[in-house]
């Protein structure tokens, strides 16, 4: 039960706001590569291929350290930015 509550955590604040509550603290967004906002359905996609990423030995997640966009698989397969903004920028 606790880990679908979590996946459904991510879904809801990367649908709701782009980010979560520590990415707030960390001023961290989720994009999409065109620069829009994460729309629901992106937010399931990258929630669900984080699993993957998870399943592969953490390798999906490791994979920033040699990508040269900086994504992770599920990055690459929701088609996703993560992003600093600056601390000053309003929450949307």
């Amino acid at each position: 039960m606790f880990f679908l509550l979590l996946i459904a955590y991510h879904i809801v604040f990367w649908a709701w706001k782009g980010t979560t509550v520590g990415g707030i603290v960390c001023s961290l967004r989720i994009v999409k590569t065109s620069g829009a906002a994460l729309q629901p359905a992106d937010a399931v996609v990258r929630a669900l291929s984080g699993l993957f990423s998870i399943a592969a030995l953490g390798i999906g997640f490791l994979w920033i350290l040699r990508d040269p966009e900086r994504q992770s698989w599920h990055d690459r397969i929701a088609g996703t930015y993560v992003v600093t903004v600056p601390r000053h920028w309003p929450i949307p």
